[in-house]
C-alpha cells in the first residue's frame, strides 16, 4: 500500500505500462500532488487507498474494455501504440466474501472463462498478483485450483513467461516474487506474467526484482517484461 510514497521508483525505469496492485485512486494522487507523468490511468477498487491501478506512459494509451465487476480486480484493458493494439488483463486476486471457494485462483479461473474472447487475442498479456501457486492445489476441494487455471490458459496457447524461459514446472520456481511479512525465510512465487507462446519467443527481457533491492519498498518483487514490438 501507500504507493504514492514509492511512486518515484517507477520513473527510474521509464515503463510503457505499469500494473500496480494496492494502488491509491486518482483523487489520492491529486490530493498529495503525485504525478508519475503518465499519459493514462485506469483504476478499480472499493477502498480509495487499495485498488488496482494501470498506468500508461509516452505514446502508449489504455482503454477499459467490458469489465465484469463480478470478477473484481481482473480488469480487461486495450493497449494501443503505433496503430497496434494489445489486450492486457491486469490481475490481482483476493479473498472474496469470506469464502475461500470464491477467492484467489477460483476468481481468476472463472474470470478467464468469462473473458475467453480476450484470451483469443494473439497479443494478450496477463500480469499481476495471483496469490496462487500449485503447491496449494490440494489444500481444499475448490472448483478450480492453480493447475486448473494453468490448463485453462494453455487451451489458448497462453503460458507463464517465467516457467517457459527457465524450463520450470509450476510449483518448482527458484525465484520468489513475495516474501511473506518481508521475511527472507518465507519466499513464495505468486506473481506471474502470461502470454501466447509465440510472443514468449519475442521477449527482449524478463526479470524479477531482488530482495535486497526492493524489500524496503514492498514484500512483493516487481516483474520486468520487455517485448520486441513487431
Amino acid at each position: 500500500m501507500a504507493f504514492r510514497k514509492k511512486a518515484d521508483i517507477i520513473a527510474t525505469y521509464k515503463p510503457d505500462i505499469a500494473v500496480i496492485p494496492e494502488c491509491e485512486c486518482r483523487d489520492v494522487f491529486e490530493k498529495n500532488r503525485i504525478d508519475l507523468g503518465s499519459s493514462n490511468f485506469i483504476w478499480y477498487g472499493k477502498n480509495k487507498n487499495k485498488g488496482l491501478g494501470v498506468f500508461s506512459f509516452g505514446e502508449y494509451s489504455i482503454d477499459l474494455l467490458n469489465h465484469n465487476e463480478k470478477y473484481e480486480y481482473i480488469i480487461p484493458i486495450k493497449v494501443k501504440h503505433n496503430k497496434k493494439s494489445y489486450i492486457l488483463l491486469a490481475t490481482w486476486t483476493q479473498f472474496v466474501n469470506r469464502s475461500i471457494y470464491n477467492s484467489y485462483v477460483v476468481q481468476a479461473a472463472r474470470a478467464f472463462k468469462q473473458y475467453s474472447e480476450y484470451l483469443e487475442d494473439p497479443n494478450v498479456i496477463i500480469v499481476g498478483d495471483f496469490n496462487s501457486n500449485s503447491i496449494w492445489d490440494l489444500e481444499s476441494k475448490k472448483e478450480y485450483n492453480h493447475s486448473d487455471m494453468i490448463k485453462i490458459l494453455e487451451e489458448y496457447n497462453i503460458y507463464s513467461i517465467y516457467h517457459e524461459l527457465n524450463n520450470k514446472s509450476q510449483g518448482e520456481e527458484e525465484e520468489a516474487t513475495l516474501y511473506m511479512q518481508r521475511n527472507k525465510q518465507k519466499p513464495y512465487h505468486i506473481d506471474y506474467c502470461f502470454c501466447k507462446m509465440d510472443n514468449i519467443h519475442k521477449l527482449k527481457k524478463f526479470s524479477i526484482g531482488k530482495y535486497d533491492d526492493y524489500i524496503s519498498k514492498s514484500d512483493h518483487m516487481p516483474l520486468f517484461i520487455e517485448f520486441e514490438e513487431n
